[in-house]
């Protein structure tokens, strides 16, 4: 429905994509934020049954447990200001008898379970976990956690990752190690432009080769009305003298010679084009 053109420009994009995506290194490091605090989380060795409570059901909360239920992790708390959103994430995660809880905000003084990650973002001016808040979700428990701050201001009170047992992450370590791997990009654009040129010049053989095969589509069907001409009219009589032998020999011959005829000059073009390529 599309055409050749179009078949060939994604085939051509695809192509291109992955190699770029393979023979440089522009895509080895994230400039992802979430994605950042991910591979900060796989590094830690967090285990796969690690309780972790998630603080703002935003799209930046949202991707991070999509990144996290992906490779196995579902042990999720979710606490919101508005309730009907983190019952809302909850449910997308609460499958194959994992029941994910949802709670609002306001309830978090009073959450006593425990957690081993604590993810937070929220639009808050002010900290959503004070000290105090902190020593009531631990509720006695001394062992090292991790914490994830993904907000703008921070919702973490600073005063924490030097008081408690903690892997503290927050937004500025994430971004200072973002803005290092953007530059590691931005060092093999140029690698990265000379494969897409590459593929450029690709494509538009390969468009001109098409082209030249859909104008030359008809020649097998000229080729075999000139054969059908000469065997049953022209020299049909002369046929007619020679024995079945040579019939037999003379079919196989114009037989070859029709299949040369109809691939020497595709063969020829497509050379042509391909030296003009280069």
């Amino acid at each position: 429905m599309t055409g050749d053109f179009l078949r060939l420009v994604i085939k051509n994009t695809i192509t291109t994509a992955k190699q770029v995506f393979t023979d440089t290194k522009i895509a080895d490091n994230s400039v992802s934020v979430v994605s950042l605090a991910f591979r900060k989380l796989k590094n830690l060795k967090v285990p796969a049954d690690a309780r972790f409570l998630v603080i703002g059901a935003g799209e930046t909360n949202s991707n991070l447990c999509k990144y996290l239920f992906k490779h196995g992790y579902n042990r999720f708390t979710i606490f919101n200001r508005t309730l009907a959103k983190a019952e809302a994430l909850a449910a997308s995660y609460s499958q194959n008898g994992t029941e994910v809880k949802a709670y609002p905000l306001t309830e978090l003084e009073n959450y006593k379970e425990g957690f081993d990650v604590l993810i937070t973002c929220t639009a808050s001016a002010e900290p959503v976990i004070t000290e105090s808040t902190y020593s009531q979700l631990l509720n006695g428990d001394s062992s090292k956690k991790v914490v994830i701050d993904l907000a703008i201001p921070a919702d973490v009170e600073s005063s924490i990752p030097g008081k408690y047992s903690l892997r503290y992450i927050g937004v500025d370590e994430l971004r200072e190690e973002a803005e290092r791997n953007l530059s590691v990009r931005q060092s093999e654009l140029s690698s990265a432009e000379e494969i897409i040129e590459e593929g450029m010049r690709e494509f538009q053989s390969q468009l001109r080769i098409r082209e030249l095969e859909l104008r030359m589509r008809h020649v097998p069907e000229k080729i075999r009305e000139i054969k059908s001409t000469a065997l049953n009219d022209i020299f049909a009589s002369e046929i007619e003298t020679l024995d079945e032998q040579s019939k037999v020999v003379l079919g196989r011959v114009l037989d070859y010679m029709e299949k040369k005829y109809i691939s020497v000059p595709m063969v020829m073009a497509k050379e042509i084009i391909l030296k003009e390529k280069n």
